[in-house]
């Protein structure tokens, strides 16, 4: 396989070039492209085989859930269950560097999720990311572009190095805004837990959601 490097207006992303992306990931292929937080690579979150993919790709362990992103806040009650203070959450939050965890739905693969009952969701804040999914209409399942344990991608050549002939496409977006990994907080636990640190802090959710825990 080669892998197509196209460039892409990262504030005005071209539809035709967002059009082929989009055609690869529904023919099941796999695609990078760039969030806010750092290179993403992405696969249609409703289609198994595809998700298998990333996994391969990446040398992940099937046993680590994948997140998925979602283009709009109105979209969460389609892909998951509902939680307590979730909607200050996401007004305060998305589009941001925040995965929220929640109880799935049936249309998500359990490929995404290793068999948990619970998903990871985020809304990025990249005119890339959600010009891609909103021409799919599905949710992404999304992790960042590098092998696992290696260090994350916030360019298009940092993902070429990784992933190069592996992968259908990398949409070439420029270096990313805040080159570190989203926060993941799970609101299926009570108190809820982070477990994950990263661009929102600690402090700043305690504000919407009192006493947090980490795992």
């Amino acid at each position: 396989m080669k892998t197509l490097i196209v460039k892409i207006n990262p504030k005005k992303p071209e539809p035709a070039k967002i059009k082929i992306a989009a055609q690869i990931l529904k023919r099941g292929g796999l695609v990078a492209f760039p969030t806010d937080t750092v290179y993403g690579l992405g696969a249609l979150a409703t289609n198994s085989a595809a998700v298998k993919k990333i996994y391969k790709v990446k040398k992940r362990s099937l046993s680590s859930p994948l997140p998925i992103l979602i283009s709009k806040r109105d979209d969460l009650k389609k892909y998951t269950f509902t939680a307590p203070k979730i909607k200050k959450l996401i007004n305060k939050f998305w589009p941001g560097p925040l995965t929220i965890v929640l109880k799935k739905k049936k249309i998500i693969s359990s490929a995404v999720t290793a068999g948990k009952k619970s998903v990871g969701v985020r809304v990025p804040a990249n005119p890339v990311a959600l010009a891609l999914i909103s021409a799919l209409d599905q949710p992404l399942t999304v992790t960042s572009a590098n092998i696992s344990n290696k260090k994350s991608s916030t360019t298009a050549r940092e993902v070429k190095k990784y992933l190069n002939n592996k992968i259908g496409l990398i949409l070439d977006g420029g270096k990313t805004k805040l080159g570190r990994e989203s926060t993941v907080l799970d609101l299926t636990t009570s108190p809820p837990a982070i477990l994950r640190s990263g661009a929102v802090s600690v402090k700043n959710l305690e504000k919407y959601l009192g006493k947090i825990i980490k795992k």
